[in-house]
């Protein structure tokens, strides 16, 4: 027996010691469903000076393929520089400090190339009804059913200093655009961090064409970013707030959806090493998660603009209008948009904390942020035989070497994830979940 004991004592010593099992964790994803999950929930948002630069052409190549990748879903055009782009109907186009038909046009190939529908901003701050009806005409023409809302202005709440003003100026300026535009549809009030005027831009707006209440929330400024606090905003403070808020404001006045329109971790582009890191990825999933279980439509993560360099929370990276690769929060957008469409299911997670679950139709998600592996017995709502298992990875939280399936996402949208493949025994299949990693289970 004493030998025994030496020889355990030497094997811990060189490392040689057999592993422990992992802890084992029980997931339980609940049948029912009060949300739908579409294929533009995952979306991307930019600045509008991004147009007029030529960004969105159908000629950059590896930007329509990433965009195809994750596609097609929804993109929206605002920001901050929204309102400070101006339209130019005589222009020719190519300048980012405005925006000329032609400009339009390669966004409207653009959007065919991809896939993609548009949500369509206009400046609010520094123009006029008249000139903004002009520029929608021309944008509604150019789109077609690929313009699926305008946006008037970007937060508001930073230079109008009350809902009534706010309503006033918003009447103007969709009245103006419903002359020239029958039918134009609106979403707002896309406030900075708020959704104080949610309910009242519902009741009040519905009648003039309002289809989505929208909001942006990010987390805090970027000197404030740490990947604590970033994996804990999920849970507690402003962004399950404002999207309790935005789902009642849709709800109590029956507008088809909410929408975060602009979001990301940390605004001013976010922080190297925080923003732009494995953690940011699983952060991702659980915002998403989090919206959709509020019955949001989806969010569309920030990124691509003149004014900010480096963007680290950008989910693709860019040399000039060129991409150059992608990013943490790429990944989690990929991941959720491989889970499908369909029902959106809540899920309860016994056997450890930190650790979060969801379904999407008959297919599971388990989001491991602990520093250790986790062994997860999943009961799915139906039944199913087989299932895919897709591992979003890295060595670490605050690694940028970020694969799903063991392939990372090139510049060209070269994809190769190797899927590992489960048994599925009615509803029960288990999993092995790394540390700081994500899992995705399709069922066939």
């Amino acid at each position: 027996m004493r030998g025994a004991v030496v020889v355990a004592a030497l094997l811990v010593m060189c490392g040689s010691a057999p592993a422990q099992a992992a802890p084992a964790v029980s997931v339980q994803v609940d049948p029912a469903s009060k949300s739908q999950v579409g294929k533009d929930f995952a979306g991307f948002s930019y600045e509008k000076d991004r147009v007029g630069a030529r960004m969105f052409n159908a000629r950059n190549a590896d930007l329509v393929r990433l965009f195809r990748l994750l596609g097609p879903s929804l993109l929206r055009i605002g920001g901050n520089l929204v309102d400070m782009t101006t339209w130019n109907p005589a222009g020719t186009g190519g300048k980012a400090t405005e925006v000329a038909p032609q400009d339009i046009q390669e966004l409207s190939l653009f959007a065919k190339a991809t896939g993609w529908k548009v949500i369509y901003g206009i400046n609010l701050k520094t123009n006029t009804p008249e000139a903004a009806a002009d520029e929608a005409a021309v944008a509604a023409r150019i789109l077609g059913k690929d313009l699926v809302a305008f946006e008037i202005g970007n937060e508001p709440n930073v230079y109008v200093k009350t809902w009534p003003e706010y309503e006033a100026l918003f009447t103007k300026y969709a009245d103006a655009i419903r002359a020239k535009v029958p039918g134009a549809q609106f979403d707002g009030p896309g406030q900075a961090n708020s959704s104080s005027w949610a309910d009242d831009f519902a009741r009040t707006q519905k009648d003039r064409g309002a289809s989505i209440v929208s909001t942006h929330v990010y987390i805090a400024k970027n000197t404030e970013a740490d990947i604590t606090k970033m994996l804990a905003s999920n849970s507690s403070g402003r962004l399950p707030n404002i999207s309790a808020a935005m789902e009642k404001a849709m709800l109590n006045h029956k507008i088809p959806q909410w929408r975060v329109t602009e979001a990301n971790n940390y605004f001013h582009g976010g922080k190297d090493g925080v923003s732009n890191v494995q953690a940011a990825a699983l952060w991702s999933l659980d915002y998403m998660s989090g919206v959709a279980a509020r019955q949001g439509s989806g969010i569309n993560f920030h990124g691509g603009t003149s004014t900010q360099f480096p963007l680290h929370y950008s989910p693709i990276r860019y040399d000039g209008l060129k991409p150059v690769g992608v990013q943490a929060v790429y990944y989690g957008e990929l991941l959720w948009k491989l889970a499908g469409t369909g029902a959106y299911h809540a899920a309860k997670v016994t056997g450890a904390e930190d650790v979060t679950a969801w379904g999407i139709g008959n297919n599971a998600f388990v989001n491991n942020k602990t520093a250790g592996a986790v062994t997860a017995t999943i009961t799915l709502p139906k039944n199913a035989r087989n299932a895919s298992v897709y591992v979003l990875t890295a060595p670490a939280l605050d690694s940028k070497e970020i694969t799903i399936g063991g392939s990372k996402v090139e510049k060209n949208a070269k994809f190769t994830p190797k899927p590992k493949h489960v048994r599925v025994t009615g509803t029960k299949t288990t999993v092995d979940v790394p540390a700081h990693s994500a899992v995705l289970v399709v069922t066939r």
